[in-house]
């Protein structure tokens, strides 16, 4: 029985001085707020303690059994002495407690002593204040701004159009998608392409709300400039009633008109990107921490709007990253960025070499780049020798034959030489060229 009672006294005092050390990282936790280690050892600790108190509940029992042995000759009560555990003081706040800022005004105010005694109370002293402070002036001057934590997800904030709208015509738009979901089903297919911050719903309520305002906005007017237009009142009416009608069809298909710029953009970027992936994917990196960093990189402004949607499914809602790829592969206007992505769902899915995968994709998509570029300057050629044809050399040629004609005398279909002249410098030949310059920006995107 006595050596069940030195073995218990034992092994009360092993827990004891792991509490002890366990208390003493707490305390360097505290130091750094750690708050997932923190916690870790907080429970490590609690642990120790329900421990200790069932091993002292063990050793009382055992104590009071031995005095029952033999009543007349009672054996004396061994007199142990227990080392206690250090008491630590825990902030009850602590998890809301924001980081000290040591660069505040309120900071540089306080004299020596005082400063002494706060960094005192948060465990720190001065070299490790100076390397903190340090650290974070590098951190300023590499990244440009201080982020302690940056979050891989995006929350969409409040439109102020849209609050109001809502307001008047939520429970409306709401019934009629219920009502007429087939008329809704094509506007909501691109507007979930596109990188509208917005919810479909309250793109709805906008619609509606701007179509009911825009017939008495045109009503009012055109009645103010009446005088100059001089229209019946039902032939306002009935422009009104056109320009709600107009109204509508805009907002209908304003998502569809945004689908082929995005796709122009995200195709230009995706060769430049997929290099960066396959980088990134060759030092080992996680399939998730691919898409953090070029999202991080600010390099690929319309492609990080679609892998922002990828990093909302797994960060935000709990998707795993093959279903987030699969999501995201639906509604892409991007054919090229489709195929990368159901590619890579194949490739993790089945345990296979997601780093030779991107480079192969990497090396098709410069490729392809190279080749595109070729056609444009090609067609450029093309462009330049049309354009000085036209406009260059029959300008020329038709102020030659207006001159001859001039000095013969007589007209072209009964209008002067000298008009004709003037409607072709000054109308003619610059409208002429605007549309060129329209024709060949709209044909050359992303040269």
């Amino acid at each position: 029985m006595s050596s069940d009672i030195i073995e218990g006294a034992r092994k009360i005092q092993k827990l004891v001085e792991e509490l002890d050390n366990i208390d003493t990282e707490i305390v360097k936790i505290d130091k750094v707020k750690n708050r997932i280690t923190y916690d870790k050892f907080f429970n490590n600790r609690n642990n120790i303690l329900n421990s200790i108190e069932n091993e002292n509940t063990k050793l009382i029992n055992a104590l009071s059994s031995s005095e029952k042995v033999d009543e007349k000759k009672p054996l004396p009560k061994p007199q142990l002495v227990l080392p206690k555990p250090k008491k630590i003081v825990l902030r009850e706040n602590m998890q809301s407690l924001p980081l000290p800022n040591f660069s505040s005004s309120k900071f540089k105010k306080l004299n020596s002593q005082e400063k002494k005694k706060y960094l005192n109370e948060i465990n720190l002293t001065e070299s490790e204040l100076n390397k903190f402070k340090k650290r974070e002036e590098e951190r300023i001057k590499s990244r440009g701004k201080m982020a302690l934590e940056k979050e891989f997800y995006t929350i969409y904030k409040p439109n102020d159009f849209a609050k109001i709208a809502n307001k008047f015509m939520k429970g409306l738009a709401d019934n009629l998608v219920e009502k007429y979901p087939e008329f809704f089903k094509p506007m909501f297919k691109y507007f979930n392409m596109v990188e509208l911050d917005l919810l479909s719903r309250s793109y709805v309520s906008m619609m509606l709300f701007f179509t009911l305002l825009s017939f008495p906005g045109i009503f009012l007017f055109f009645l103010a400039l009446n005088f100059a237009f001089n229209l019946n009142i039902l032939v306002i009416a009935l422009i009104s009633f056109f320009g709600m009608i107009f109204t509508f069809a805009g907002f209908y298909f304003y998502p569809a008109s945004l689908i082929g710029g995005k796709n122009q953009k995200i195709k230009l970027e995706l060769p430049f990107a997929l290099v960066h992936m396959s980088a990134v994917a060759g030092s080992g990196a996680q399939p998730i921490s691919i898409f953090q960093l070029i999202v991080e990189s600010d390099e690929y402004p319309e492609l990080k709007k679609e892998i922002k949607k990828i990093l909302n499914y797994v960060n935000l809602f709990g998707y795993n990253l093959t279903t987030a790829l699969a999501k995201i592969a639906k509604i892409t206007p991007n054919p090229e960025f489709k195929e990368l992505l159901n590619g890579m769902i194949s490739t993790i899915e089945t345990g296979g070499d997601l780093r030779a995968y991107l480079n192969e994709k990497s090396e098709e998509a410069l490729n392809t780049y190279k080749l595109d570029r070729q056609k444009q300057v090609q067609a450029l050629g093309t462009y330049s020798e049309i354009y000085t044809a036209i406009l260059i050399a029959s300008p020329l040629l038709l102020l030659v034959t207006l001159a001859i004609i001039n000095s013969i005398g007589g007209d072209l279909a009964g209008v002067s030489v000298g008009i004709i002249a003037w409607i072709s410098v000054l109308a003619a030949l610059p409208l002429l060229n605007i549309g060129f310059m329209v024709f060949i920006n709209s044909s050359g995107k992303g040269l």
